[in-house]
């Protein structure tokens, strides 16, 4: 009888051990695969840790990373756009409450050619009308050859303009269809490239491709080419300091998304990761990266935030 009644506290004080011995799997960070190199750096700079030794980084392509959030596989991603309705609506559904959304840094869709292209500046309208058929922006007629733009020589005024398209599901297709082609028909015989690297050797390979992007595909062989915002006279290069000012037109934000109940403090090993990202040492890796540094009074936001 001895025995038998020592056997329960026994077993619990082993149960206790074992349940220290087993590593709980790490936080899982899903992000899309052009914003991957900046986590990888942060997560390889945070003061006290050894690269991936507190979260596990994975890329996802199209909606990979908004689906991982929704089904609770992650908890955090980074995406280069704003969740849609549906998407919120489907993570409030599961969840019973709406994610926490947070900017994390500035971009901006660039348009890009080879330097040789001689393309001085576009138009909104006339991006719109190279790369679809409906041209909701207005333009007059179909852009279908680098003739159409003005250029002339070098067989350039004959030659046909070779777009480079992302896929459905793309953050930066969405960016453009939002704000360029207005929801418009893409056309048929555009180049789509299912990830960022693939579109920049199509566009090397290629002197008559035109292609959009992040600011942080901009190659030594490449160049942007300055854009003149709708009702605007003069073009604008997408500099730091013009993105940083909303100056240039396809500014956008950079958000992480993640999981927090109400009244619920984030888990530690983010919260330490998320400090970081928003702390001075954080923010100016941005740059290197080529993205801009948020504002000072959406850091104040985000810390406050974080506190709540």
């Amino acid at each position: 009888m001895r025995i038998r009644s020592l056997l329960p506290p026994l077993l619990l004080a082993m149960g206790s051990l074992w349940a220290q011995d087993v590593p709980r799997p790490k936080p899982v960070v899903v992000c899309t695969f052009d914003l991957e190199a900046m986590l990888q750096l942060w997560l390889e700079q945070m003061p006290g840790t050894t690269p991936n030794a507190n979260l596990e980084l994975r890329g996802g392509k199209g909606n990979e990373p908004e689906l991982a959030l929704i089904e609770g596989r992650s908890s955090l991603v980074a995406i280069n756009r704003e969740l849609k309705p549906e998407e919120t609506a489907a993570f409030t559904a599961k969840w019973g409450y709406p994610p926490t959304r947070m900017a994390i840094a500035e971009d901006a869709v660039v348009i890009l050619v080879q330097k040789n292209n001689p393309l001085k500046s576009l138009k909104i309208e006339q991006l719109d009308a190279i790369y679809t058929t409906t041209r909701y922006q207005g333009w007059p007629k179909e852009i279908d050859t680098w003739g159409d733009l003005g250029l002339v020589g070098n067989n350039w005024s004959n030659r046909p303009i070779t777009c480079l398209d992302h896929p459905d599901g793309s953050g930066i297709r969405d960016f453009f269809q939002k704000n360029i082609s207005k929801g418009g028909k893409h056309k048929a015989d555009n180049v789509i490239n299912m990830d960022s690297m693939t579109m920049v050797e199509d566009l090397l390979s290629n002197q008559a491709a035109i292609a959009y992007g992040s600011i942080q595909e901009v190659y030594n062989n490449l160049r942007t080419v300055p854009i003149t915002p709708l009702g605007g006279k003069d073009p604008v290069e997408p500099s730091f300091k013009a993105v940083a000012s909303g100056e240039y037109p396809l500014t956008h934000m950079v958000y992480f998304y993640f999981n927090r109940g109400p009244a619920r403090p984030v888990e530690p090993v983010l919260m330490g990761f998320l400090r970081y990202v928003f702390s001075a040492p954080g923010q100016k890796m941005l740059t290197p990266m080529g993205l801009v540094p948020l504002p000072q009074d959406l850091l104040i936001m985000n810390k406050k935030r974080l506190d709540s």
